[in-house]
């Protein structure tokens, strides 16, 4: 789990889903420690985003660990998440039905580059359409900016 440790802390969060028209979302993202486990919590506006809440941990710590996604629309989804060097990465579990009823009818991944001073992080949500859910396309970018020291 020490692959978390660049994440823990409390994050401002900026983003805009490309609607009609856009919609600037602004929020807040903390990570915390719970034992053995990473605690992985968000807020933001406008009242549409969901806050969520997720616990990642339970595999051995030098593998993806899973994490379990749970937000206010009473969603919940079983993904996997990994730091490897400066990438910090989100997918959904192998077995998950992304068509299911927990499912947001596409696949979906996340890939967030860590700067170097660890301060800031420019990462996107993808989308990943087609049968197989492979064939990725923008879903909306997103930067995380360290709020602590």
């Amino acid at each position: 789990m020490k692959q978390f440790d660049r994440l823990i802390g409390e994050w401002h969060v900026e983003g805009t889903i490309p609607i009609e028209p856009p919609m600037k979302v602004s929020g807040e993202s903390k990570f915390e420690r719970l034992g053995a486990f990473v605690v992985f919590s968000s807020a933001a506006e406008p009242a549409d985003v969901p806050d969520s809440l997720s616990v990642i941990g339970g595999a051995p710590d030098d593998e993806p660990q899973p994490m379990h996604y749970f937000d206010s629309r009473g969603v919940k989804r079983l993904f996997m998440t990994a730091v490897e060097g400066s990438t910090w990465k989100i997918w959904r579990a192998p077995g998950e039905d992304w068509n299911g009823p927990d499912g947001p009818g596409f696949n979906q991944r996340f890939i967030g580059e860590i700067s170097a001073d660890g301060r800031t992080i420019e990462a996107r949500w993808e989308r990943g359409m087609g049968d197989a859910g492979d064939a990725w396309e923008l879903d909306f970018p997103i930067t995380y900016v360290r709020r602590d020291a």
